[in-house]
């Protein structure tokens, strides 16, 4: 590997609560919500995507949430927040960069937005 390159490091970001498919239920009208994820000692370059694959014929939201300690507050930081809203089951699958602010916790959530219909999502989240 070149001087000054590193790693890309990968979650399964919903692996707690998946199914045997590796997919997390997410009823329509309500919002799932990762374990909080440790940035401290991985996202040294702050290069952040998320893979995602939808079934289900509901509307998703991906967004997360940030805090200084494992167990405080997460709280969405002014300005942002928001990773993806509108996306569906077609195409299904997909990837997205985005640029969290600067903190130590992470936490994502899924939201169905759509309230009409639930879906499944498969989440990956890439740091480097």
């Amino acid at each position: 590997m070149p001087t000054g390159m590193r790693p890309i490091t990968t979650y399964n970001v919903f692996q707690s609560l998946a199914y045997e498919s590796g997919a997390v239920p997410v009823p329509h009208g309500t919002t799932v919500t990762s374990d909080p994820l440790d940035l401290r000692s991985i996202a040294q370059d702050g290069f952040f995507s998320v893979e995602y694959t939808i079934t289900g014929d509901g509307t998703c939201t991906i967004a997360y949430t940030v805090c200084s300690t494992k167990t405080g507050t997460f709280f969405a930081p002014t300005g942002g927040g928001s990773i993806a809203s509108g996306l569906t089951k077609t195409p299904g699958h997909g990837g997205l960069a985005f640029e969290p602010e600067c903190y130590p916790f992470i936490k994502i959530t899924l939201t169905e937005t759509g309230n009409s219909s639930n879906i499944a999502v498969i989440l990956r989240l890439n740091i480097q």
